[in-house]
């Protein structure tokens, strides 16, 4: 297909107005030919693949150590010999995580034991209910579809292989695990520092999530935490973008950066995984800059970057230039803006994440979701069949229905972050 150039980002900007071009109900026909196209190929796969489970192996989403040792929060005696076996590994603020903290204090918290969607094993997943569940991301199903289709230029074949890969890696990663236990399996001391916040919003009112790089020291931290907190910040951040435009803004603040914040991994994870799995996540990319350190580094960070993802990555020398992305009243006052809200974390309770315990309530947010995914898939059918009988009302509505299951069946599968506590 014939594909135009993209609108200029930084007019867009200027504008403040959202560039919607390639997104649902703003397709033109060759596009929606695409989607149609790219809906066929997946849904034959997840045909394909229903009787091949994919494996977790967590073999770059490090799983925090009572997990890895395959211990629930629910059985106390075994989560009592693992600390007194493992003291000194969650005692050092290079391994130690939030609910390790929390437990050493005494805080015994004691979620529902896991159980992953649509009756999948703990240790495996199928790429379909994997799929769906990655779908829960977006306000609509071709939302999702879409980010693929636009990050490879409308090219099915290479759109399809991408999803593949991104669904597989989230099986094989347990990425619904990591948000379950949210928090409570993160690094503490990074956690408490805020190396990665969402703070404010852009001109364009999306979500912006700032990774303070500073606050990162590659010595200060264990083997596994950073792949695990990257996973974790960016789909986080995925969450809070979905009812904002399903996009956030990602700033890097250079304030403050020294060699001991040279850390090539870090950014390389961070990199891969929006390349690969988070695509068009982000309206634009923001590095705050006033380091000479820093020329050298983005020689080889932009190398890095798909090369949709480096058109829209820009270099702010000063919140003059940081301000044509993010008002001076969004940008926090330690970078020169008006922002005065300092940043804190406030360790996570029993009552945040009550809803989890709630086994029926989840049970029936689960069927709805379960119904609404055959609705959609139904609906999806006719209209990629090109039958006289489609209504494109009904699939309007069977996405809104997916939709709303999405969000009802949310409180019940993962834990609440500091942002949405802060919130209530």
């Amino acid at each position: 297909m014939t594909v135009s150039n993209p609108p200029d980002l930084q007019e867009s900007y200027k504008a403040q107005t959202r560039i919607v071009v390639g997104t649902v109900g703003n397709l033109t026909a060759d596009q929606e030919l695409a989607l149609k196209e790219l809906w066929v190929k997946i849904l034959t796969h997840i045909q394909s693949t229903a009787t091949t489970p994919i494996k977790v192996t967590n073999d770059q989403v490090r799983a925090d150590g009572l997990t890895a040792a395959g211990i629930a929060l629910d059985q106390p005696s075994a989560v009592a010999q693992w600390y007194a076996d493992n003291k000194s590994t969650v005692t050092d603020i290079k391994h130690q995580t939030v609910g390790d903290k929390l437990y050493l204090d005494g805080q015994h918290l004691t979620p529902a034991p896991f159980r992953p969607l649509f009756g999948d094993d703990p240790g495996s997943r199928h790429f379909g209910n994997t799929f769906w569940k990655a779908c829960t991301l977006h306000s609509n199903p071709d939302s999702y579809l879409l980010t693929f289709l636009r990050a490879t230029s409308w090219n099915v074949s290479v759109a399809f292989d991408r999803i593949v890969h991104s669904v597989t890696w989230r099986a094989s990663q347990a990425i619904d695990k990591l948000m379950w236990d949210g928090e409570l399996a993160q690094n503490n001391r990074l956690m408490e520092a805020g190396l990665c916040i969402n703070v404010g919003r852009d001109r364009l009112d999306y979500p912006v999530m700032v990774v303070r790089v500073r606050l990162n020291v590659a010595r200060e931290r264990g083997e596994g935490t950073v792949e695990r907190f990257a996973a974790y910040a960016l789909e986080r951040a995925a969450i809070l973008a979905r009812a904002h435009g399903e996009r956030a803004t990602l700033l890097y603040d250079f304030t403050g950066f020294k060699l001991d914040n040279i850390d090539t991994a870090f950014i390389k994870t961070l990199v891969t995984m929006i390349n690969e799995t988070y695509p068009q996540s982000f309206s634009a990319t923001v590095m705050f800059v006033n380091s000479w350190l820093f020329t050298g580094i983005w020689k080889l960070v932009r190398s890095w970057l798909d090369p949709i993802v480096a058109k829209r990555s820009f270099i702010a020398k000063d919140v003059e230039q940081l301000s044509a992305f993010v008002d001076p009243s969004q940008i926090m006052s330690d970078m020169g803006g008006a922002l005065k809200e300092q940043y804190s974390f406030g360790l996570p309770t029993g009552d945040d994440n009550a809803p989890m315990l709630d086994v029926e309530s989840r049970r029936k947010a689960e069927d709805a979701l379960k119904e609404a995914v055959a609705a959609f898939d139904k609906e999806t059918g006719v209209w990629i069949s090109g039958s006289g009988s489609y209504d494109a009302q009904s699939r309007i509505e069977a996405a809104a229905r997916f939709s709303d299951a999405a969000l009802g069946l949310d409180p019940y599968i993962r834990a609440r972050f500091t942002t949405e506590r802060r919130s209530k």
